[in-house]
C-alpha cells in the first residue's frame, strides 16, 4: 500500500528486525487513558534501546545508527501523545497529552544530556574511519554531537546536573503556559450598535448573550474583521485591550520563570546569557549579530515609516494614530486606492483556493496531491491528502487540514509534524488553522491576508514532505513537537516565506482566483495587489516585528527579566508605541515560548534569504519547473541533512544578498 513504509531495520537488544512504520494505523484522537499508556510504553522502550547502547554499543550500527533507531521509532510514536493537547475536544485528553509531552521532552533532554551516551558516541566518532560512511551518516554524528554538547552533555556533573533542572524547570512551567493560552476563551460583549461597519452576517453569526449583545471571541477570524472594519474607535480599543490582556494574570508570572530559568540554565552551561546559549546553534551565531540585523532593518525603515504614519493622520481627518486605530485605517485607505479586501473573499473560496495552490506547488516540484479520505482523522472536519512523486509515483506523505476554530484547539496557524522521515517512514504534517469560519450555509471565503497566510503555510509543508532523510533528527521538525529534528532555527522559514512571495504576483492571482457570475477578478485589481502588496506594511507589520524581535533578544539576555517591561519599553524606545494599561502581550505569545527563544528575529532573517532565492524564480518565471525542481533538489529535499549556509549556495551558487528584500520592502539606499 501507498501509506506503508518500505522496510527499517531498527536495533533492538543486539539483533536486527525489519520493522514497518504504517502511518494509517496511529491512534489520532486517543483518550486520556490510552495517551498515558503510550507514553509509558514510549520511555520504557527508547530507555531500554539507550541501556543497550552504553552497554554495548559498537560501530556505526550500534551506536549513532542505534541511537537514530531509537530516536525514529519514539518520534514516529509520539504523535498519538501530542495531538489531543492540541486538537481535542476532551478536556481530559488535552490535560494528559500535554503532561505527556513534557514526559517525552523530559525524556529526549535526558538522553542527550547523559554524560556516558555521549563519551561512547565521541569515541566512536574519534576513532572511526569516515571513509566507509556516507554524508549522511557523517552528518548524523556531527549534529548528534552538537546536540549532546548542547544539552549539556559534556558539562562536569554539577554544572550539568544544575543545567539539567532548570531546564526542566522551563520545560514543565513552558507546558503550562501553553495550556493556558490553548484553554483560554477570552470575549468581548458588544453591542450591535459597537459594530457598525461590520457585515451583519458576520455580526449574526457571532453568540448571543443573556442581554441580547455579541460576544467576540479575540481569536483572529473574529477579531481581525472587527479591527479593520468597526467604525467605532472605541470597540476597537475594547478589542485590543481584551487581546493584550489575555493570559496576563496567569502566564505573565509563568513567562518571568521560565526567562529566569532559562538565564541559569544558560549560565550553568558556561554562556552569558540564553540568547548567546540559542544563537550558538543558528546562522546568525550570537546576540550581538541578531540584535544588529534587527536594529539595521529599523533603521532602514524609518523614512518609510515616518510616510506611511503620516498618509494614517490623514486619513484618520488629521488626529493622532492610536495602534488600535492603524488596522482600520489601513483597510480605509487600500479602499479609497481601489482595494477592498472585504469583497474580494468571494474569488477566493476556501476548497478551491486551497486545491489551486496545492495545484501549483505540484506542477512546480514534481509532485502529485490528491485527496485521500481514507487516511485515520480526529475530527470530521479535518482533510486528508496523500502526496507522490510525479517522475517515480513514490509515496512522499500526508497531509492533513484542521482549518477551523473550535473549542480547546490550538489558537493560531502553524504546521504540526505528524510523522518525521527516516529510512521506513514517510512524513505526516497538518496545517493547523484558525481561519474565518464560513457563515451560515455559505462556502468559507478568504480574505487576501489568509490567501497569503496559506502559501506561507504550504511551504512549510513541502518542506516537510520533500525532506529525504535516512534520520528522523535530520528530518522538518520544531520544537513545538518533542522529538529532536529540524534545520537551523533561522532558517526555518526560508522555505515558507519564500512561497509567500508568489501569494500576490499578477500571475498567480490570475490563476488562483475563481470566478463570481461568470466573472474573474478584473486585472486593474490584481495589478493593484501587487503594486500595494506592501501598502502601509511597514507601519502596520514589519516596525513592529522587528521591535518585538528585539525584545525577545532582550528578555533572554538578563538575568531576572520582567517580560512585561521589557516588552512595554522596547514597543516604546523602538517605535515609540504606548500599550494600553495593564497591556501583557508576550503572556499570550507562543513564539519566545515555544521554539523561537531569542529566535523570533528569524523571520525577518530567513525572509532576506527567501527574497533573494526568489529572484531566480522572477528571472527565469514563477512556474519554471527546472528552477521549482533545484529548489526541491538543493534546499526542501536536503532538509537538515545539509548545513543553511551550504544549502543556500548550492541553490545560489553565491553568498546571499540583502538587496532583494530592501527592494521588495521599498527601503533600499
Amino acid at each position: 500500500k501507498a501509506t506503508v513504509s518500505v522496510l527499517y531495520w531498527k536495533i533492538n537488544q543486539g539483533e536486527m528486525k525489519m520493522q514497518l512504520f504504517d502511518f494509517t494505523k496511529r491512534n489520532l484522537a486517543a483518550n486520556a487513558d490510552e495517551i498515558k499508556k503510550e507514553v509509558r510504553s514510549i520511555v520504557e522502550e527508547y530507555s531500554g534501546r539507550l541501556d543497550v547502547i552504553r552497554k554495548r554499543g559498537e560501530g556505526f550500527d550500534g551506536t549513532f545508527g542505534a541511537l537514530a533507531a531509537a530516536d525514529a521509532e519514539a518520534s514516529f510514536r509520539s504523535i498519538t501523545c501530542v495531538l489531543p493537547s492540541l486538537t481535542s475536544g476532551d478536556q481530559e485528553a488535552r490535560k494528559a497529552s500535554a503532561e505527556a509531552k513534557q514526559e517525552l521532552t523530559l525524556m529526549w533532554s535526558s538522553a542527550y544530556s547523559c554524560p556516558t551516551l555521549y563519551k561512547a558516541l565521541q569515541a566512536y566518532k574519534e576513532n572511526c574511519v569516515q571513509d566507509a560512511l556516507d554524508e549522511q551518516d557523517v552528518r548524523l554524528m556531527d549534529v548528534t554531537l552538537g546536540k549532546f554538547r548542547h544539552s549539556g552533555a559534556h558539562l562536569p556533573t554539577a554544572a550539568r546536573e544544575a543545567f539539567l533542572v532548570y531546564n526542566t524547570v522551563a520545560s514543565q512551567v513552558g507546558t503550562q503556559f501553553e495550556m493556558n493560552i490553548n484553554e483560554d476563551v477570552t470575549t468581548v460583549e458588544f453591542a450591535p450598535s459597537e459594530l457598525d461597519g461590520v457585515p451583519a452576517s458576520f455580526i449574526a453569526a457571532l453568540p448571543k448573550t443573556p442581554s441580547g449583545n455579541v460576544a467576540a471571541s479575540i481569536k483572529e477570524p473574529v477579531r481581525l474583521p472587527i479591527m479593520q472594519q468597526a467604525h467605532s474607535s472605541e470597540t476597537r480599543r475594547k478589542m485590543q485591550h481584551a487581546t493584550q490582556t489575555a493570559c496576563g494574570a496567569t502566564n505573565g508570572p509563568l513567562l518571568d520563570k521560565i526567562l529566569e530559568a532559562r538565564h541559569q540554565a544558560a549560565v550553568a552551561a558556561g554562556y552569558e546569557n540564553h540568547a548567546e546559549y540559542m544563537l550558538r546553534t543558528r546562522t546568525a551565531g550570537d546576540l550581538k549579530t541578531a540584535t544588529a540585523f534587527c536594529h539595521e532593518m529599523l533603521e532602514k525603515m524609518q523614512k518609510k515609516l515616518k510616510e506611511e504614519k503620516e498618509v494614517l493622520e490623514k486619513a484618520n481627518g488629521g488626529k493622532p494614530v492610536e495602534t488600535w486605530d492603524v488596522a482600520y485605517l489601513v483597510e480605509k485607505v487600500k479602499k479609497e486606492s481601489g482595494i477592498d479586501t472585504e469583497a474580494l473573499k468571494k474569488y477566493f473560496p476556501l476548497k478551491q483556493t486551497l486545491n489551486r495552490i496545492l495545484s501549483m506547488y505540484a506542477d512546480l516540484l514534481g509532485l502529485v496531491i490528491n485527496e485521500d479520505p481514507a487516511l485515520p482523522k480526529w475530527c470530521d472536519d479535518v482533510l486528508t491528502y496523500t502526496i507522490r512523486d510525479l517522475d517515480s509515483g513514490d509515496h512522499l506523505g500526508s497531509l492533513y487540514f484542521d482549518l477551523f476554530p473550535r473549542e480547546g484547539k490550538f489558537g493560531h496557524q502553524m504546521i504540526l509534524p505528524l510523522a518525521p522521515t527516516f529510512t521506513g517512514c514517510r512524513p505526516a504534517c497538518c496545517y493547523m488553522g484558525n481561519l474565518s469560519k464560513p457563515e451560515g450555509d455559505e462556502e468559507a471565503l478568504l480574505r487576501i491576508t489568509e490567501v497569503t497566510t496559506m502559501f506561507h503555510e504550504l511551504g512549510h509543508v513541502m518542506h516537510c514532505l520533500c525532506t529525504q532523510s535516512k534520520y528522523s533528527i535530520l528530518s522538518w521538525a520544531w520544537p513545538m513537537v518533542p522529538w529532536p529534528g529540524g534545520v537551523e532555527q533561522d532558517f526555518l522559514e526560508v522555505p515558507s516565506s519564500m512561497f509567500e512571495q508568489w501569494a500576490l504576483e499578477e500571475e498567480v492571482i490570475t490563476q488562483l482566483s475563481g470566478e463570481v457570475d461568470g466573472k474573474k477578478i478584473d486585472l486593474e485589481t490584481v495589478k493593484k495587489l501587487n503594486e500595494k502588496k506592501h501598502e502601509l506594511d511597514i507601519v502596520a507589520l514589519y516596525a513592529k516585528y522587528y521591535a518585538m524581535a528585539v525584545a525577545d533578544l532582550r528578555m533572554h539576555s538578563v538575568a531576572k527579566a520582567s517580560s512585561q517591561a521589557i516588552y512595554r519599553d522596547t514597543m516604546k524606545e523602538l517605535i515609540n508605541v504606548t500599550l494600553q494599561e495593564d497591556a501583557h502581550p508576550a503572556a499570550s505569545w507562543y513564539h519566545p515560548v515555544f521554539g523561537y527563544d531569542a529566535g523570533y528575529y528569524g523571520y525577518g532573517w530567513a525572509e532576506v534569504y527567501a527574497q533573494d532565492l526568489f529572484v531566480d524564480f522572477k528571472q527565469k518565471g514563477l512556474f519554471d519547473k527546472e528552477t521549482g525542481r533545484k529548489l526541491r533538489r538543493t534546499i526542501l529535499a536536503p532538509c537538515a541533512t545539509k548545513s543553511a549556509p551550504t544549502m543556500l549556495h548550492d541553490f545560489l551558487g553565491r553568498e546571499p544578498s540583502q538587496e532583494p528584500y530592501c527592494i521588495d520592502l521599498g527601503i533600499a539606499g
